[in-house]
């Protein structure tokens, strides 16, 4: 029979301790892989017509939300009401003839905005 003293067997067991290793390279979920990138917001064009001589419409790309009067500048003095015709169209009686007239729609007016969240894109046209 062998007789081991008592501290080989303490250091024999120490023996098959696991060390850590390299440290893993955990990679962010909050970024974006190579060839990826960010979603575009949804912004929404807009064309301005002049049916008759007092009327702007509004004619967008996609369906839209309006929220109080959409902010349109024009060189005609007196804005009189809107009407909102259909998701898409929304019509604005001025009290004069639009004729000659330069009407801006500033980009991402508060007013408008797309069923996902998103602005519009800013346009100016001279009837």
């Amino acid at each position: 029979m062998i007789i081991v003293p008592l501290a080989l067997m303490v250091l024999g067991s120490m023996m098959g301790a696991v060390y850590p290793g390299a440290k893993v390279h955990r990679v962010s979920r909050r970024h974006l892989g190579r060839g990826q990138s960010a979603q575009q917001a949804n912004t929404v064009s807009c064309v301005l017509t002049n049916p008759s001589a007092d009327v702007i419409t509004m004619t967008f790309s996609k369906p839209v939300v309006v929220s109080g009067v959409i902010p349109l500048t024009s060189t005609v003095p007196a804005f009189v009401s809107q009407t909102i015709v259909s998701s898409t169209v929304v019509q604005q009686t001025w009290s004069a003839s639009q004729a000659a007239a330069t009407v801006t729609l500033p980009g991402n007016a508060a007013n408008v905005a797309t069923y996902q969240g998103g602005g519009v894109v800013g346009t100016s046209v001279t009837f």
